[in-house]
């Protein structure tokens, strides 16, 4: 009989060595705070002009207002006998007194106290005095007005604002009404809304004014191909009569169905 064969060993493969993991710091724990709902955006604002109200000061009663007006209107006629007849041209040709021209005559008179010889005869030390006294004195009076003037102004500019926010506070609420579709409230929005509009600049015969950065715009714009047009500048010199000073500009839309002319004299 044949022998059976020897069964054959099965030998198990060897595993592969795990790699050891590294140490990896843990994480402290943290406690979950509890997240806040994010916030609705909110709506934007209706497009009409922004409300304020100005800073609370006192009102000037309206008794002191009366008061002020009449002493400043006594004042006004005691000077008018001594102002009288002094238009601005006469003014013009007139020599004010800065700060240079003050040095330079405090500094004369320095010099005409100690050499009173060189002055002519018809004045005198006394009286080269007395007019730098006179000036000094209205000097002050003008520092003074000015001054208060400053503060009448900002009164003015206080009850100004005042008065433009009562008015921007009825037309914000006509404006709401109008959407609303009250039926008062849409004519009255249309006639104050009028205010708001940008309108362009008009001369006397209704044609748009040429400024120099209108010009530049438009030339920059034809030169580069970005904007169909003509651009003609003519300038004469002034020689035996006026000189002559012309810019025209033409600029059209591609369909050249669209013209804008402006003709007119450049500024500087």
């Amino acid at each position: 009989m044949a022998k059976k064969a020897p069964p054959k060993k099965t030998t198990a493969k060897a595993k592969p060595k795990a790699t050891p993991k590294k140490a990896t710091a843990k994480k402290p724990q943290t406690s979950k705070k509890s997240v806040a709902p994010k916030a609705k955006a909110k709506p934007k604002a209706a497009s009409f002009p922004s409300v304020r109200r100005p800073p609370n000061n006192p009102n000037v009663p309206k008794t002191l207002i009366e008061m002020l007006t009449h002493d400043m209107g006594a004042i006004k006629e005691m000077l008018e006998s001594f102002a009288a007849h002094l238009r601005s041209l006469d003014r013009k040709r007139l020599n004010g007194v800065g700060i240079k021209k003050q040095g330079f005559i405090e500094r004369a008179y320095e010099f005409t106290v100690e050499n009173p010889e060189f002055l002519p005869h018809y004045l005198t030390v006394e009286k080269f005095e007395e007019d730098g006294e006179y000036f000094l004195a209205f000097r002050t009076l003008v520092d003074l007005t000015d001054q208060i003037r400053e503060l009448l102004w900002n009164i003015t500019i206080e009850s100004a604002d005042i008065w433009y926010t009562d008015a921007l506070e009825f037309y914000s609420s006509v404006k709401e009404a109008a959407k609303r579709r009250v039926d008062p409230a849409e004519t009255i929005y249309n006639a104050l809304e009028v205010f708001f509009r940008k309108s362009k600049r008009l001369d006397e015969e209704g044609k748009p004014i040429l400024t120099k950065k209108k010009l530049e715009r438009d030339e920059r714009a034809v030169a580069s191909g970005k904007k169909d047009g003509r651009i003609v500048i003519e300038n004469v010199r002034p020689k035996m009569t006026g000189g002559v000073h012309k810019v025209i500009d033409e600029t059209f839309s591609d369909s050249e169905q669209y013209k804008e002319t402006a003709e007119g004299e450049i500024k500087e």
